[in-house]
């Protein structure tokens, strides 16, 4: 037994025991390697992932630092079983101890660093914790994306750019400590990868405009100073030079100031820390504080000790460093340029000269160059001296020219792309020269060169260097058109499809390994851009391509590629081997699978008789019980080996010469046959016998598409687990079971009802061991195969909402949440309204406890609330579960159903009108009535409907209108509101309260109740609630005088716009619909000022609370379409774009529908014209899918307003058509543009061949 197999069996629960193990595990790593043996390894991962979940901080630091010096130590065999397990370490950055917080952001980024671990695959694996609900874990994350980008740039940016948007969403984050990481994640963001990311994001309007102006000035100020706020987290560089000493644990946890509160230590404390003992290391570089040794020096990069390369920090330093050049004339532009190009084209020269007539090129745009429109014709002057630069056989003349042309495409972008078209063969061959500088600053030049000019004149260069004889040329032209597939766009991607497929096929038939692993990688991102062409390109490979593509996307298993050679036998082998199998289930699991190759298989399938493994399985060995030894595995053993495999098969391994079959992640060096020579016979003769060539260990190690037969008894197994009486077998078989549903096996329509027959009366009997795995299998099953699950829903909805109902334990309710949401998020909406009314008329089912019922109802609520299309309403089901729910409310025990049956009422209605009248006609005449009343007592809330019109908008807008009268007679202490007050009794009022709160005025306010003396502070203010309600309160009152005192409500306006824009006011769940309200009724003022004021003032609160415009959208939307009708031209303009942010913040579906009536009613051409421009803003923001549910809705109106009278509608709905057919296509559009007439088609074809020119 190894020693690493002796110590985690002396595993406790003991933190003291945990401690004295974890100091004799470190001892160890010191002098052993650990063992490649997988069920070791993934054993080692358990515990140390136990600990670290502990509530025992020291416990959990101790196993930061095991695993930090088990990554130094044996990188190479544990970096993929720790980023299996980077859900539990993301989990540990929201520890409540900063130091545990602070040792796993150091973690992570020195996983990302490790050379044997990608930092693309770290990125993809955290990138859930930046929408994590725990805010410190929100935090922990962008830290170490930062850390990560600062440090591999080039290696991550598709995976940048995929965060972008979750990023953005932080800015509004709840949080301020979160918002405030965000602004500074994203400007070290823009510093790395460029202004065109600023540009996406306001094109895009990811984050509203006065964060993002926000956002702008600390970059503006980065790039001034030259620098921006790094991370702090030490990277792996940094953690080489730790002493040698160590400070003992910490006695006590350390109180941090708020101000300093975060993921890293503040400055002040490593210096004090530093002058008390000068010996230490500060607290921030070390990831705990248990003793240390001596650790060896680790490589941070694969390609960090090539002498010469160029970096692209190089690069942007470079970019800048040139003499000053001030252009004032297109002459003198002309001139620079021209003399420049003179220098560059005559090799005779000394080469001092041309370096300097190149870094003139730059400085030219420096200077001002670009602000001259003569600018475009001069680079085309420059191609020659470019290219006779990039020829040269001198090192740094030909780096200089690559840094001009990256720094040219940088600035001009497509105007680059005739010049670009000539260089680009130069520049390909260059890259594979023996001079690092050369070939690195050809790379480099060529990345820039896809990054910023998307045009498809450059795919046939790429294409062409797929056939190169240079490796070099090829690796380094598969990760271009990897960067070309991600970056691009999509319209460009898909016209020139053709080529992509060619140079992916090319790469992943190419000879060189690293070329076949870039290859694959692009065709990952093909499958998850672009299925269709994969799917394609997949058919046209050969079988062992598609073996190889098939286990890259379930990370070559190698018990699976085992089970592969095993199918290929002849049928009489194959036949013995599967008897075998059955006899000895545990086979597998009782060696490492890197230790088997198919003659080991073919030669065992012969015997009759094998010895069983002595080994228990992993899970014994976890939780601190030592193994037994057994003659006969049991299911339980049996079904954690199949987790073992199924798990192992997610991991992705690099190529690497050997003579065997290995694609377990820890046989990179030698079979660990030698050191378990009782588990497995010695096969030194079969290795002596069996050679096969790299390539074929490679492309060969992955998931067979034979292994159907397997995996159904694997299956079967597990489910038979399933129905055990053993809580511990039970647990074993759904881990089991869940690994085979997340597997790319797809599962029949058989098994499927087998499964759901296991998981029924687990669901009921709801054991809390049982849950966590249970809740995990459930959602695994439902996000794969929910369009064949429909049927479920009649037993699967009232099993789950009587568990969230009944059960006590709040981690079992939260589990049985997130198993509700799964369901209702991902099966059709439709089908699981009629699912729930089916158990509501059951009169067997439904004989329920109230808290069910009311569970039920909720459960109908939210479903239906989250419902964009109409179902039919009028259907036997849904009628009679109306009934009987109000057969529920009529009983005096279930009365606290009264108020959301009446919700479900509200909510039939507003999904379908037409069909919910016709249901009514059905009911007895008391239940109609009482409908009808429910209905006309909740009408505000139902002007929303499909069956909307204008006059009942208007019904529910003069109801609120009311409500806003209400409020003002209260604000104002009156009988009748301001507007219908004399002037004389306002002014002699004082207005000092607002719901009970006191209002504090300070010493330079006068007593008319001006807000001219009031003193904003914003840092004071952004801090104190207090002051925020006295503003507000005054604020308020100031808004409430309508039609008086213009100048102090604009003041009023101006204050309230300040502490909007800038985030200063936090009180916003208590006050939103008072300044909402006051802000509606301020539209109808006198003064024309006051009325565009209120306009633009709506617009910035709904840039920065968007989400909770959504409650009074139609009202805004009604209001704002209003005011386009104004007599102002001013006020018109601002309600047209208060209107356009309103189509583009709040939800679509309430936008649609109100617009929708307008468009349909005669309310007068302004507003048509209007309602049509905002519906197209609405649909611009639609995705194709999502417009083409909806396109029976919206297309026909349109088209309809095409024939109107007004010609600026119908210029407006031709733009709004052409919107459409951009976004489904002609051919879907073509039903409803043929009811136009020929010219009319013509002018729309017009322009859509127009847009199509413009994105191309």
């Amino acid at each position: 037994m190894s020693w690493l197999a002796e110590l985690l069996e002396q595993n406790s629960s003991d933190p003291r025991e945990r401690l004295e193990l974890g100091q004799q595990i470190l001892s160890q790593l010191q002098i052993s390697r650990l063992s490649s043996d997988s069920t070791l390894l993934n054993d080692f991962c358990d515990l140390v992932v136990q600990w670290l979940s502990g509530s025992n901080y020291k416990v959990a630091l101790l196993a930061v630092e095991i695993i930090d010096v088990a990554i130094e130590v044996s990188a190479d065999v544990i970096s993929p079983y720790l980023l299996d397990r980077a859900t539990a370490l993301v989990e540990r950055l929201g520890d409540s101890k900063q130091s545990v917080r602070e040792a796993m952001v150091q973690l992570l980024a020195a996983l990302a660093n490790t050379p044997h671990c990608s930092p693309q695959a770290v990125l993809e694996r955290i990138s859930f914790g930046l929408n994590h609900r725990q805010w410190l874990v929100r935090i922990g994350t962008m830290h170490v994306v930062r850390v990560v980008l600062e440090n591999r740039r080039r290696f991550v940016e598709p995976q940048i750019h995929r965060m972008i948007p979750s990023l953005c969403h932080l800015m509004v984050d709840p949080n301020i400590d979160v918002r405030e990481v965000a602004a500074s994640t994203l400007v070290v963001i823009f510093w790395h990868l460029g202004e065109n990311v600023l540009s996406s994001i306001r094109k895009r309007q990811l984050i509203p405009e006065p964060k993002f102006q926000m956002l702008m000035a600390r970059f503006n100020e980065a790039q001034m100073n030259g620098n921006y706020a790094s991370s702090n987290t030490p990277t792996t560089s940094q953690r080489i030079g730790r002493s040698s000493r160590r400070p003992q644990l910490p006695q006590k946890p350390q109180l941090t100031p708020r101000s300093n509160r975060g993921m890293i230590g503040s400055r002040k404390g490593q210096l004090l820390e530093e002058q008390e003992n000068s010996t230490s290391v500060p607290a921030w570089q070390r990831a705990s504080s248990v003793p240390a040794h001596k650790r060896p020096l680790i490589v941070s990069s694969k390609g960090s000790s090539s002498a010469g390369s160029v970096s692209d920090e190089a690069f942007q330093r470079a970019f800048t460093e040139v003499p000053k050049c001030n252009v004032f004339s297109s002459k003198q532009l002309r001139d620079q340029i021209s003399d420049a190009c003179a220098v560059l084209e005559n090799t005779d020269l000394d080469w001092s000269r041309r370096m300097t007539a190149l870094k003139t090129l730059r400085a030219v745009i420096i200077g001002g160059g670009l602000d001259y429109s003569d600018f475009a014709e001069e680079v085309r002057e420059v191609q020659a001296g470019l290219l006779t630069s990039v020829k040269d056989l001198r090192s740094q003349l030909c780096r200089e020219a690559c840094v001009t042309i990256a720094f040219y495409c940088e600035r001009l972008g497509l105007v680059m792309v005739s010049v670009i078209d000539a260089l680009m063969p130069t520049l390909i061959s260059l890259m594979q020269n023996s001079a690092k500088v050369m070939a690195t600053s050809a790379q480099l030049a060529l990345q820039y060169v896809i990054k910023h000019i998307c045009s498809a004149r450059l795919l046939p260069h790429l294409q062409t260097a797929m056939s190169s004889k240079s490796k070099e040329i090829r690796r380094n032209t598969a990760s271009l058109c990897l960067m070309a597939l991600t970056l691009w766009d999509s319209k460009i991607v898909e016209k020139n499809m053709n080529i992509f497929l060619e140079c992916i096929k090319a790469s992943i038939n190419d000879a060189d390994p690293e070329t076949r692993r870039i290859g694959r990688g692009l065709f990952m991102q093909l499958d998850q851009e672009y299925k269709k062409q994969a799917d394609m390109l997949y058919k046209t490979l050969d079988p062992s391509r598609q073996r190889t593509l098939s286990g890259f996307v379930s990370q070559s298993s190698s018990s699976q590629s085992i089970i592969s050679e095993r199918d290929t036998l002849p049928i009489s082998q194959r036949n013995a081997a599967y008897v075998l199998h059955k006899a000895s289930p545990a086979y597998y699991a009782g060696r490492s699978t890197s230790d088997i190759d198919p003659g080991a298989v073919r030669r065992v399938a012969h015997r009759s008789v094998r010895t069983a493994p002595k080994w228990g399985g992993p899970l014994q060995q976890v939780n601190g019980t030592p193994s037994t030894t057994q003659m006969r595995t049991t299911a339980a053993q049996r079904l954690s080996s199949a987790s073992q495999k199924f798990v192992s098969s997610l991991r992705r391994i690099p190529p690497t010469p050997t003579n065997y079959v290995r694609s377990q992640p820890g046989s990179r060096s030698t079979s660990p046959a030698s050191r378990f020579p009782a588990r497995v016979p010695p096969r030194s003769q079969v290795s002596s016998r069996t050679k096969i060539q790299v390539d074929e260990s490679e492309d060969h190690a992955s998931v067979s598409s034979d292994s159907f037969r397997f995996e159904t008894m694997e299956l079967a197994t597990a489910l038979s687990c399933c129905g055990s009486s053993s809580t511990t077998e039970k647990k074993e078989g759904l881990k089991a079971l869940f690994t085979i549903i997340s597997s790319e096996k797809q599962i029949n329509t058989v098994d499927l009802k087998k499964i759901i027959e296991r998981l029924n009366p687990l669901i009921g009997e709801g054991a809390h061991k049982l849950l966590q795995p249970l809740a995990d299998t459930l959602i695994a099953l439902i996000r794969r195969y929910h369009e064949e699950l429909n049927d479920w829903l009649n037993l699967l909805i009232p099993k789950l909402v009587t568990k969230c109902s009944t059960d006590v334990l709040p981690s079992n309710l939260e589990k049985y949440r997130i198993m509700t949401e799964i369901v209702r998020t991902s099966f059709d909406p439709e089908k699981q309204l009629h699912a729930v009314c089916k158990f509501i008329r059951d009169p067997v089912r439904n004989n329920v406890n109230v808290k069910i019922k009311y569970g039920l109802l909720m459960y109908l609520h939210d479903l239906m609330c989250g419902m964009d299309s109409a179902p039919s309403m009028n259907q036997s089901e849904v009628r009679q579960a109306v009934s009987k729910i109000f057969q529920w409310v009529d009983d005096p025990k279930n009365i606290c159903l009264m108020a959301i049956s009446e919700k479900i009422v509200c909510d039939m209605f507003h999904l379908n009108a037409s069909d919910f009248t016709s249901m009514l006609a059905t009911f007895p005449n008391d239940l109609k009535d009482r409908l009808r009343a429910i209905i006309r007592k909740n009408s505000f809330c139902l002007s929303a409907s499909n069956g909307i019109n204008t006059n009942e908008a208007r019904a529910g807008i003069l109801e609120t209108t009311a409500q806003i009268n209400d409020f003002v007679d209260r604000r104002a202490g009156l009988p009748m509101s301001p507007s219908r007050a004399s002037p004389q009794l306002i002014n002699g009022l004082v207005r000092s309260s607002y719901d009970g709160v006191p209002l504090r005025r300070s010493s330079n306010e006068d007593q008319s109740g001006s807000l001219s003396g009031y003193i904003l502070d914003p840092q004071g203010l952004a801090n104190d609630p207090e002051q925020q309600e006295e503003l507000i309160t005054k604020i308020g009152e100031e808004l409430s005088l309508h039609n008086q005192r213009s100048e102090e409500r604009q003041r009023a306006m101006l204050v309230l716009s300040q502490i909007t824009r800038d985030n200063l006011f936090s009180l916003w769940d208590k006050h939103f619909k008072m300044v909402f309200l006051l802000l509606i009724e301020t539209l109808k003022d006198n003064d024309e000022n006051i009325r565009r004021m209120a306009l633009k003032l709506l617009k910035e609160i709904c840039y920065a609370q968007a989400s909770r415009f959504n409650e009074f959208a139609e009202m805004a939307l009604m209001r704002v379409l209003d005011a386009c009708t104004d007599e102002s031209k001013l006020v018109v303009t601002a309600a047209e774009e208060c209107g356009v942010v309103l189509a583009t913040h709040v939800s679509s579906a309430t936008c649609r529908r109100v617009l929708l009536a307008i468009i349909k009613s005669d309310v007068g051409e302004p507003k048509i014209h209007i309602a049509i421009k905002l519906l197209t803003k609405v649909i611009e923001s639609l995705s194709a899918t999502e417009l083409e549910l909806i396109l029976d809705e919206v297309a026909p109106p349109i088209v309809d307003t095409y024939n109107y009278v007004s010609s600026s509608i119908r210029k407006e709905s031709v733009v709004c058509l052409v919107a459409m057919i951009m976004l489904v296509g002609e051919e879907r559009m073509a039903p409803y543009l043929s009811e136009l007439n020929k010219g009319k088609q013509k002018l729309i074809d017009v322009y859509v061949k127009r847009m199509k020119g413009i994105f191309e």
